[in-house]
């Protein structure tokens, strides 16, 4: 049995035609990963190139992955949509996951930045779908973005490095001092007939309270895997600040958080994408463990434990 074969195919999505790929893993694993690509039409380097190292590595230990381009991505046919409207891409994969993997009893969702809100946002409108692994989730809106980019400015007044710089003139200080007030500076608004600006502050309000609903309403367990290098991480602390609402439904019991040191919006560095592969491989094995304890009879879990020596942790 190879656990590190892998698999392409086509599957249906309301008449669009869409990419799948499957890393097979265990074939007694009944637990698999589905991942979601994250941010507009891109090409396999990046981000796509995470998500296959990624299958790879959770296949060598005996999870199926399964990754796919949604509508409007790599290969894909129909139109991009976001959040929401990514309800109908991730049924259609669901199902497709557990024709080319049978004995999938379960599913984890697993996203980066805006792919991890759309997950975080959809998850519980799916009973096959028992985690969500949310990097670097997006929450931004213009208040929380001028905050954190403030406070960013603010804090580099008061590192040395960003005075050794200055001292090697290796900034143009014109340049950077511009650029700095314009964050710092309050903006004014901008009297517009067009209400472009209104628009966008109510499509953002939209998401964010979907993905509050999300977020209350979805009971399977939810890792938060966040970057200390990465200005949206801070705008995700600024929410919670701000808002017991979001506190109260970011701190349920079932839900966890792990800082990745070093990492960035995506994990670029090396070694920041390998902790968070360790972090989140450790956790997965983990909620199968657990998953096992709570559906299935000791005869099964014994069967089924069997499939992976990885399984335990």
């Amino acid at each position: 049995m190879d656990n590190n074969e892998e698999i392409a195919f086509a599957f249906d999505c309301q008449g669009d035609e869409l990419i799948g790929f499957l890393h097979k893993g265990d074939q007694r694993c009944d637990i698999g990963v589905l991942t979601l690509v994250a941010g507009g039409p891109q090409y396999r380097g990046g981000v796509g190139r995470q998500l296959l190292n990624l299958g790879r590595r959770l296949a060598s230990e005996g999870i199926p992955v399964m990754r796919f381009d949604s509508k409007g991505m790599g290969d894909s046919e129909g139109t991009l949509g976001r959040y929401s409207s990514m309800h109908n891409d991730i049924a259609a994969a669901i199902e497709e996951f557990k024709k080319q993997a049978p004995q999938i009893r379960g599913v984890i969702l697993w996203g980066g930045c805006d792919a991890a809100t759309t997950a975080l946002i959809n998850a519980y409108k799916f009973s096959d779908v028992v985690c969500v692994i949310a990097g670097n989730p997006f929450v931004s809106s213009p208040a929380t973005a001028n905050k954190a980019t403030r406070r960013h400015y603010r804090s580099r007044l008061m590192q040395v490095s960003f005075w050794k710089k200055i001292i090697k003139m290796e900034y143009n200080i014109g340049e950077y001092a511009a650029a700095a007030m314009r964050k710092l500076l309050p903006k004014k608004r901008e009297v517009s007939g067009n209400n472009a600006e209104k628009k966008s502050s109510d499509d953002n309000g939209n998401f964010l309270n979907e993905l509050l609903i999300g977020l209350r309403n979805f009971n399977g367990k939810v890792l938060f895997l966040m970057g200390d290098r990465f200005l949206t991480s801070d705008e995700f602390d600024d929410l919670l600040k701000s808002n017991s609402e979001w506190r109260a439904v970011a701190g349920k019991t079932n839900h966890e958080r792990i800082d990745i040191k070093g990492g960035d919006q995506v994990f670029s560095s090396t070694e920041a994408q390998e902790r968070m592969f360790d972090v989140a491989s450790e956790w997965i094995h983990r909620a199968y463990a657990e998953h096992m304890v709570s559906n299935f009879s000791s005869s099964d879990r014994e069967s089924v434990h069997s499939a992976s020596g990885q399984t335990s942790v």
